[in-house]
């Protein structure tokens, strides 16, 4: 597993979407052996994205669920930037009405990506 080490502490912000400083065996595992690639982005282009997708699918995404969404439009737009129309499947894994506070942040610009 790959971690930043039982010291971290991270530091006291409020962050979109769980934040977990290790990962689970099976996707070190996958990222081990170049079968998945990893991908950040700032929460702020995640909760635009997120945004985005309540606006046009009328479900409010929870802040995990929009980083897959960020994911999904960066693919989609590179896509058709090559002119390729590849099937992209992601988890819609939860609703964000538990996490409204985030969007609420994100409004009022109070969100940081740091």
């Amino acid at each position: 597993m790959y971690t930043i080490g039982r010291e971290f502490v991270p530091p006291a912000t409020h962050a979109g979407g769980l934040r977990y400083h290790g990962a689970a065996p099976i996707l070190s595992n996958l990222l081990q052996h170049q079968w998945i690639e990893a991908v950040a982005y700032p929460q702020r282009s995640v909760l635009e994205a997120a945004v985005r997708f309540a606006r046009t699918e009328g479900m409010v995404p929870a802040p995990e669920t929009a980083h897959a969404i960020k994911g999904v439009i960066e693919a989609a737009l590179a896509a058709r930037c090559a002119q390729q129309e590849p099937v992209i499947l992601f988890n819609y894994s939860g609703h964000g009405l538990l996490d409204l506070a985030a969007y609420d942040d994100y409004f009022h610009d109070r969100l940081s990506d740091d």
